[in-house]
């Protein structure tokens, strides 16, 4: 009988150094793969903020052009309104002459 008890002991004691044994190695794998994760997600990070600022820089141009563009089509405007004026002025400076002469003098 106590051969079977040191047997079932030795046994059980095994199994408990297998399984301790097991954990330990999952928990090292683990880390190897969170810390893989990580490095890997901080260079996303970094990869990300660098488009970012890119797309930034060229929105910021792109930005700036549409400024340009604007200034450009408010000068046109102006000139524009300006002969629209001046062709009013002498429209209207026609009709008050022909309003002076008749037919029949």
């Amino acid at each position: 009988m106590k051969k079977e008890v040191i047997a079932t002991l030795l046994a059980v004691s095994i199994q408990f150094f297998g399984v301790v044994w097991y954990i330990s190695k999952l928990d090292s794998k683990v880390n190897i793969l969170y810390d893989k994760f990580e490095k890997e997600s901080e260079q996303d990070v970094i990869e990300n903020q660098v488009k970012m600022k890119l797309d930034l820089a060229n929105l910021m141009k792109e930005v700036e052009q549409i400024k340009r563009d604007l200034k450009q089509a408010n000068k046109k405007d102006k000139t524009i309104m300006k002969q629209h004026e001046k062709l009013f002025e002498l429209i209207e400076g026609n009709n008050s002459n022909s309003s002076n002469y008749s037919y029949g003098d």
